[in-house]
């Protein structure tokens, strides 16, 4: 009878351990990124629109999802971290651009909530609450250029833009970047092993983005963050083209 015990109790730790196994591969192999919540401001639809990188070149997916009250619930599929620009569809059709940028991580849940137009949060997922941390940085530099770029396009559009005013905007545009850029070195310097961190280079020229990643710890960018980071580091069609050129 202690025999039969024994091989009972030792198959029964077989069985725990495949199980254990198995929902560590479902876990590991998950690609999928759920995005749900509500944001104000968002008229009818959200366009959820990736950059990935396939053969060493930039490769675009949109999704665009009705909103219900600004409600929204979506799984994307993702084969690595991509990113993500989250657009308010009413005013791309009107070729306006109301949106700002994520990371999207498969195998994770982003929860968003508050404005499109004033101010929004992450949430969710350990690596999107992260993202909110970064975004609390620099949101309120982004916001400024966003209004910025408003002006200038209404200007534009009723034809009342002059050479002293384009100088005047282009030397706030230079100044807001350089704020941006400032608040993203601050940041990483202060939390080089967060992940959502690398984010931040997307904001930047490339050769701000490489000192950038150089004040990030190993484990970061050797990890899942590696396929976002390299490419905007090492490939010229992903990287970003500074404000003042």
């Amino acid at each position: 009878r202690s025999d039969s015990m024994k091989r009972t109790f030792k198959q029964m730790m077989m069985l725990l351990f495949a199980a254990l196994m198995l929902a560590q591969c479902a876990q590991h192999e998950d690609k999928t990124l759920r995005i749900r919540g509500k944001l104000t401001g968002v008229k009818d639809s959200l366009l959820f629109a990736i950059t990935g990188v396939e053969n060493g070149e930039p490769v675009f997916k949109d999704t665009t999802v009705c909103t219900k009250n600004g409600e929204f619930d979506l799984t994307i599929s993702l084969d690595s971290v991509c990113l993500m620009e989250v657009i308010d569809g009413a005013n791309d059709r009107n070729h306006r651009y109301v949106g700002f940028y994520a990371l999207a991580v498969p195998g994770e849940e982003m929860i968003l909530e508050g404005d499109i137009n004033k101010g929004w949060r992450f949430g969710g997922s350990e690596v999107y609450r992260q993202l909110n941390e970064v975004e609390k940085a620099i949101q309120p530099v982004n916001l400024e250029m966003r209004q910025m770029a408003q002006q200038f396009d209404s200007l534009v559009h009723c034809k009342e833009f002059t050479e002293e005013l384009e100088k005047q905007y282009s030397e706030r545009g230079v100044t807001l970047y350089n704020k941006l850029e400032a608040t993203a070195f601050v940041f990483a310097k202060m939390h080089p092993n967060m992940e959502a961190t690398v984010i931040l280079i997307n904001y930047l020229d490339v050769d701000a983005a490489k000192k950038l990643v150089k004040l990030l710890h190993p484990s970061v960018l050797k990890g899942r963050m590696k396929s976002f980071v390299d490419p905007r580091i090492n490939l010229p069609s992903m990287q970003t083209v500074p404000y003042d050129e």
